[in-house]
């Protein structure tokens, strides 16, 4: 949907391309931890990797119940958090700018979650397209992936509203091999007039 004249529809992708839990891997709850469950909403997943599978569970680093919390409990916290934001613009065809926006959270200086939206510019009337959105973790032992996102106009100022739902990955390990999903909702706002992304997350 094209976003003209700082006027924007509701747009929900579903079943992205990468970072998402739609993929060919085949994925159901299972029995998880008590102490999982209650305090983050966590459920256990039966993940088989297929073909065409963008999640890549297998390859997490294994961590126990209690390695789990207590990454989940330092990004709950969000103590001593930095935030950046960068754009890479791309000329296209004349008058046409692709634009790759990221921007960054780190918590205590060790937990990193990256939020990229994807954009396209015209030059002769102003305009602005949205193209792709994603999410990652950069961390070896657990994975962040998008289930859905939103993009609305956010009042008179110019803004727009992300509204995003996700889930965080942990290959855990005690006596099985269990892959754990916590749901995880982001919240946000993108101004197009200078491209900077702000958000925020919560369990």
């Amino acid at each position: 949907m094209k976003l003209k004249n700082l006027a924007c529809a509701m747009l929900v992708v579903l079943g992205l391309a990468s970072c998402t839990a739609e993929s060919d891997a085949f994925l159901y709850e299972v029995e998880t931890s008590v102490s999982l469950e209650k305090t983050f909403n966590a459920t256990c997943i039966d993940y088989q990797k297929r073909g065409n599978d963008d999640l890549n569970l297998d390859q997490l680093v294994p961590v126990s119940t209690e390695e789990a919390l207590a990454i989940l409990q330092v990004l709950r916290d969000h103590k001593n958090l930095t935030e950046s934001n960068s754009v890479e613009a791309i000329e296209g065809a004349p008058g046409q700018t692709f634009l790759n926006i990221s921007a960054e959270q780190c918590v205590d200086d060790c937990h990193t979650l990256e939020l990229q939206l994807q954009m396209i510019t015209y030059a002769d009337d102003n305009s602005l397209f949205y193209k792709g959105s994603k999410t990652c973790a950069k961390a070896s032992n657990y994975h962040w992936g998008l289930t859905g996102f939103g993009l609305t106009t956010n009042g008179a100022d110019g803004t727009y509203k992300l509204e995003c739902t996700s889930n965080l990955y942990f290959k855990v390990v005690e006596d099985v091999v269990k892959y754990i999903q916590v749901p995880v909702k982001l919240n946000g706002i993108y101004n197009p007039a200078d491209h900077n992304v702000k958000f925020t997350y919560s369990f």
